[in-house]
């Protein structure tokens, strides 16, 4: 095989054999003795245990792309994040995506934790992180976070597709909130490219005080509790419940007492002085 211009230094088989040879095996999934034959039967004798190597060598040469793409990445105004099961060597691993309008990189790893967010962003990113749920994003220092709608939108879907019918708190809950989310979706689309005018900043408007009612559900129901919570970390705070106390040492005190107490007991107390959950904060 001849020398090429682009073939890796003091290599025998050229980086279009290899970068092959790794297609085949992370692409199409076989295995490196399938590989290896393949490559036989194209007159390019090697081993097995020949191809581990192709891998690690154009691992070196695409790091410097790799970390130029993160660069990239990183100087955009936000950055799509998400991960999926994925699999190494055969065991169990993660797949993560970051991404923008310009550019994808992949990384597969063991650990579905912070670690890994922080080893490709670092621990601060000057822009919008938008992701799931995942507890891995929370101390992720940015300038923004925004929750990819579509999976609270599809575990929405999901609960009303196995829920109908079983229970009518359910449905009407999860029906209506997804209805909200629809509508704030139909509003971000509508005015894409659009100057936000005073009608834009009403419905917006409307759509934010609308989600203020599902934060206290039944606490019985444990479906709705959880979408409660998701709302309640990352919505806009409201003031429902306040004691004025006679000094600092009261406050506190009684501050412990009301969270030491259930959910069920919270939400009977904030009721007690506000029925109809009204922020209270322009009233203090």
């Amino acid at each position: 095989m001849g020398k090429d211009a682009d073939e890796i230094p003091k290599s025998k088989i050229g980086p279009v054999a290899k970068s092959w040879a790794t297609f085949l095996k992370y692409g199409i999934k076989i295995s490196d003795r399938d590989v290896a034959n393949i490559l036989k039967m194209l007159s390019l004798k090697v081993v097995p245990s020949s191809i581990v190597g192709f891998r690690a060598q154009l691992k070196k040469e695409a790091l410097p792309i790799y970390e130029l793409l993160i660069a990239s990445l990183k100087r955009g105004k936000f950055i799509h994040f998400d991960e999926t099961g994925a699999k190494i060597n055969g065991e169990d691993a993660w797949c993560w995506k970051a991404s923008n309008k310009t550019v994808c990189i992949t990384h597969t790893d063991r650990s579905r934790g912070q670690r890994v967010v922080e080893e490709i962003l670092g621990p601060e990113y000057d822009g919008v992180l938008i992701s799931d749920f995942l507890s891995a994003y929370n101390k992720i220092k940015t300038k923004a976070k925004q929750k990819c709608l579509v999976h609270i939108l599809r575990d929405l879907k999901k609960v009303l597709e196995y829920w109908r019918e079983e229970d009518d708190e359910v449905i009407r809950y999860c029906g209506r909130l997804k209805s909200i989310f629809e509508n704030a979706i139909k509003l971000y689309k509508e005015y894409l490219d659009k100057k936000w005018d005073r009608k834009y900043y009403t419905r917006r408007r409307l759509i934010t005080e609308s989600l203020k009612d599902f934060a206290f559900p039944n606490p019985d129901k444990k479906i709705l509790n959880r979408f409660a919570k998701r709302l309640e970390k990352h919505n806009v705070k409201k003031l429902v419940y306040y004691e004025i106390a006679d000094s600092i040492e009261d406050a506190i005190e009684r501050e412990k007492q009301i969270k030491a107490g259930s959910r069920k007991k919270k939400i009977a107390l904030i009721e007690s002085m506000n029925p109809t959950y009204k922020d209270l904060y322009f009233e203090i």
